[in-house]
């Protein structure tokens, strides 16, 4: 069944994701966020009111979005009754996990005969306006402009910046993003304004990067890379990174005193650090006393973490710690498990791109390469900062999960369907028991 209104589709989806993406979350007078969730619930009703009712349907529409409710009000109503807050509040309060329903979205487009390409053409230029949108608010919104300062690798370590630093993080994850696809793009341009204007994207990108210092996601996309590039690019490298895998885990548990000793003196006087320290220590009494459920969410509207625990405390600055606290072993679990199925399932849609060298195809899988990537980092920094619970995210990684999802019907294998998209023509489905689409 094909999309009748593909413009609409399209605008709706952008704006879902410029809203979990952060775009102008600098201005609170500018609910950006509440518009993006709006613009999510709404694309997901549409389309699923619009697909035929069959197993499928239930599998893949109806079980997330009743899976989402239920969890929604299960953290709600455990945080209401170990605190006595209104329950209420912290419903509202975790409405940005609405962003959770782009997985049924792009599976649901995915049905109506979108392409990857199609996806990438919502994303990147969401991608790239909240880029921009940074560069707006670094000459407003900003005491000074740390672009025309040049103040790098001082904004995290300098208490001078510590709100500028907290307003410009939101945005680190989706400016990876840019200077991941747009530097990867530079060497596949075939025109000189094109390669132009990726370098200048891909240049900008990683000024803010190294303006704000996202000290564990700078590390964990640079061993993500490294990890990437030695054996994760063929089935048989990644053979041979499972069978060293084992002595690598000694090593790095080995080599951490010895990194930690070199650059205590100056995380110490990292504010940010020392109270992350203390985080740690206050969330390993609340895991103590909530091994199962955690605490539940709380709500700034009505009774937060910082009013229980210290104005310091942050749950998402302590990763999957900070989970335990939250959801409790339960919330652990679910998030392990998400993270080593993302990885897995993305990287084997990267080798099924891998080998198809169509210059037609080049743009989907620097797409693709650059998503793994970005997965790859958040799988690693997970220890630190459970980045999938954040709005960027949890965009991306529903967004990746719809691809995948869609992708076990045969609808997005890269090298089986070259031949299809070379003749642009719209995409089949296979007849099988339980499909109901035509």
């Amino acid at each position: 069944m094909r999309l009748r209104k593909p413009l609409l589709a399209q605008a709706l989806l952008l704006g879902s994701f410029l809203g979990a993406l952060g775009f102008f979350q600098f201005y609170p007078t500018f609910p950006v966020q509440n518009a993006a969730i709006a613009c999510t619930c709404l694309l997901f009703f549409w389309l699923a009111l619009s697909t035929p009712i069959d197993s499928r349907w239930f599998s893949y529409i109806c079980v997330p979005a009743f899976v989402l409710i239920i969890f929604v009000l299960l953290y709600a109503y455990v945080f209401a009754v170990r605190t006595d807050a209104p329950i209420l509040p912290s419903i509202l309060a975790q409405r940005y996990y609405a962003f959770f329903l782009l997985a049924p979205v792009t599976y649901m487009l995915r049905v109506r005969g979108w392409e990857l390409a199609d996806f990438r053409r919502v994303l990147v230029p969401a991608i790239l306006l909240v880029t921009m949108s940074r560069v707006v608010a670094d000459f407003t919104v900003s005491p000074k402009s740390l672009l025309l300062s040049g103040d790098f690798f001082t904004l995290r370590l300098n208490a001078e910046y510590s709100e500028q630093a907290y307003l410009l993080r939101r945005l680190d994850l989706s400016v990876l993003l840019s200077a991941l696809y747009f530097g990867r793009r530079v060497l596949q341009s075939r025109t000189i304004p094109a390669a132009g204007f990726s370098m200048a994207v891909a240049t900008l990108s990683v000024v803010f990067l190294l303006i704000s210092v996202p000290r564990v996601l700078l590390a964990s996309t640079a061993v993500a890379l490294i990890v990437y590039g030695a054996f994760l690019t063929r089935p048989r490298r990644a053979r041979v990174f499972i069978v060293l895998l084992p002595l690598f885990i000694p090593l790095i548990a080995l080599s951490v005193p010895q990194v930690a000793s070199a650059v205590s003196d100056t995380l110490w006087q990292d504010p940010s650090f020392t109270a992350r320290v203390s985080s740690n220590q206050i969330g390993w009494d609340i895991v103590a006393k909530y091994p199962v459920f955690g605490l539940g969410q709380d709500s700034l509207a009505s009774t937060s973490y910082q009013d229980l625990l210290g104005e310091n405390f942050f749950p998402g600055d302590i990763g999957l710690l900070g989970i335990a606290v939250q959801y409790g072993m339960v919330g652990v679990i679910l998030y392990l498990l998400l993270s080593a199925w993302l990885f897995a399932n993305m990287l084997r849609l990267l080798w099924s791109y891998n080998g198809n060298a169509r210059e037609a195809r080049s743009r989907e899988k620097v797409f693709v390469w650059a998503l793994f990537i970005v997965c790859f980092a958040i799988v690693l920094g997970s220890p630190v900062q459970a980045r999938f619970i954040k709005p960027e995210g949890l965009c991306i990684a529903a967004f990746c999960s719809g691809l995948l999802v869609s992708r076990k019907g045969g609808w997005l294998a890269g090298a089986r369907v070259a031949s299809t998209d070379a003749r642009r023509s719209p995409p089949t489905l296979k007849p099988s028991a339980n499909s109901g689409q035509t």
